[in-house]
């Protein structure tokens, strides 16, 4: 995308002491670790192409790619170098207490390298080492890898080298049953979360439905945040006369697909959601996900489809589902503009809340911003804070506020609005446009 040379976003802590609890400690020669990274740049500076370039490596690990079908790879297109090189992807991670480095190298037609280490402060070991030639072959090395026997040596030796040359040999090991390298995918597919503006959590309604405790902290936060949402419940409604949404032969299909104690949710063009899910005498049923605002002058309560709640009560219910998963799971959640509809203030208390939880939960939450309310010591320590803008030749760099290591006392948001960080639009007079006497 607009990244040309290779870019390091490091969540290792820096030199600064102030908010000691925003690191997970490791013990003896393990890594120290935060628990937030915040990024800002200018519109089109780059920001969300480095998540989107999180996904893109995400998706190709989870999903893998179908024979004979090229790597659908964005390139650096300011450069024309760059469309003979490979592009490079790692991921250095914690996972059941290990620390690892994943990686590949690869163009549209095939994956030049692959490689897993298991690595410390001061050691490296080889799990595996994967490299395609041009003319497809693949070649695959084993280190650090307790083999339950020879049998299962071969298979794994088998799998590597049957692996075709525009597929990743994690994904390929994942599919054909080998146990060695389930931690690694386990890490990608379930603890890695990638938000982007858009994104709908259908999983919202199910969640919701089978936790008690899921529903409850959901309203004590959406009432923290003040929406005005008193309660939250289902509305059973007729699948097949009250989903209008829906023409028959979409409904068809559900009906097909569901099997006795199933359930779905799936969303209308209009924005409005349904539970959808085959009972034991094989009845369809289907719910509407429901907001209760209290009534002026009467005890009763108005009911709003979740369509018709603001965009920004829309965007916490996207949202909070998250921030409660951070706080009860092991996982990482990278948000694309978190300030998407969301008053400045709302911006802040989610970071706050993440940040002042006790739960002993290796979680991090890392997200992009034009949020510049944020920009508050008080809140962040410097080295949680990036920055990512566009050099002369239109390609994206990286770093982080810790290069610059302002006094505490600095107000940060007033420097970076002022420019002394970089990472802001450059907006010419308007006056030159002729529009303004």
């Amino acid at each position: 995308m607009s990244f040309d040379d290779e870019i390091e976003f490091s969540m290792i802590p820096g030199r600064s002491k102030k908010h000691p609890h925003h690191i997970v400690r490791g013990r003896r020669n393990k890594f120290n670790v935060l628990k937030t990274g915040i990024i800002y740049g200018a519109n089109a500076s780059g920001k969300s192409n480095l998540i989107r370039a999180m996904a893109f490596a995400k998706d190709l690990i989870v999903n893998g790619t179908r024979p004979q079908r090229h790597i659908p790879i964005n390139r650096f297109l300011l450069d024309k170098s760059c469309a003979n090189k490979p592009a490079k992807f790692e991921f250095e991670f914690k996972i059941h207490g290990k620390y690892y480095a994943y990686g590949f190298e690869l163009d549209a037609q095939r994956i030049h390298s692959e490689w897993l280490y298991e690595i410390s402060r001061s050691t490296e070991k080889v799990i595996f080492e994967r490299t395609t030639t041009r003319d497809d072959k693949t070649t695959i090395e084993f280190g650090n890898i307790e083999f339950k026997g020879k049998k299962d040596k071969r298979f794994v030796e088998f799998t590597g080298m049957g692996t075709r040359y525009n597929q990743l040999f994690l994904t390929e090991s994942v599919e054909r049953g080998v146990k060695h390298f389930e931690n690694i995918f386990s890490w990608f597919h379930r603890r890695l979360t990638i938000i982007f503006p858009d994104t709908k959590f259908l999983g919202l309604e199910i969640s919701i439905e089978q936790e008690d405790d899921l529903i409850q902290y959901l309203l004590k936060l959406l009432q923290t945040f003040n929406t005005g949402i008193s309660d939250i419940g289902f509305e059973e409604i007729d699948f097949y006369n009250e989903m209008t949404d829906f023409p028959d032969e979409t409904k068809a299909e559900l009906v097909q697909e569901l099997d006795a104690g199933d359930k779905t949710v799936v969303r209308a063009s209009t924005n409005k959601r349904y539970l959808i899910y085959r009972d034991g005498d094989d009845e369809i049923k289907a719910f509407k996900l429901m907001t209760k605002h209290k009534m002026k002058g009467s005890d009763e309560e108005a009911l709003l489809e979740i369509s018709d709640e603001s965009d920004g009560t829309q965007r916490l219910m996207e949202l909070i589902p998250a921030l409660i998963d951070l706080l009860k799971n092991e996982r990482i959640y990278i948000i694309d503009e978190l300030d998407r509809s969301l008053h400045p203030r709302l911006s802040y208390k989610i970071l706050e809340l993440f940040l002042n939880n006790k739960s002993q939960q290796e979680s991090q939450l890392i997200v992009t911003t034009h949020e510049s309310s944020l920009l508050d010591l008080k809140l962040l320590r410097r080295d949680e804070i990036w920055f990512v803008e566009k050099n002369r030749d239109g390609a994206s760099n990286m770093y982080s506020l810790e290069e610059f290591a302002p006094r505490y006392d600095k107000d940060i948001r007033k420097g970076y609005l002022l420019g002394r960080f970089g990472a802001i639009p450059i907006v010419q007079d308007i006056s030159e446009l002729g529009w303004i006497n």
